[in-house]
């Protein structure tokens, strides 16, 4: 099969529209965090447990759903163990 000027131009036309779908599919999560910069980190003091982390980084927000926020945000198991020096993203306050 012979493709004509126009029969190329076509099939480059479709394949760039294809090519920019699935670039526009993944950019969504690449511009979040480009937009809104780093995700803000606690990092485990040895004796702290989720409420303390609460009551320090998430001031504003009412304890329980603080702790639960963290809890989801870092997809904890259930139960409340954290380990000193781990890492905890910081749910959006909203």
């Amino acid at each position: 099969m012979r493709l004509t000027r126009r029969g190329r131009w076509v099939l480059t036309a479709i394949l760039t529209m294809i090519l920019l779908g699935l670039l526009a599919l993944a950019a969504p999560s690449s511009l979040a965090a480009g937009t809104h910069g780093e995700a803000a980190v606690a990092v485990v003091l040895p004796g702290d447990s989720l409420w303390s982390i609460a009551a320090r980084e998430l001031p504003d927000m009412d304890p329980y759903t603080a702790v639960q926020r963290l809890k989801a945000a870092n997809r904890l198991p259930a139960g409340y163990q954290i380990h000193p020096g781990q890492h905890l993203v910081l749910p959006v306050r909203s």
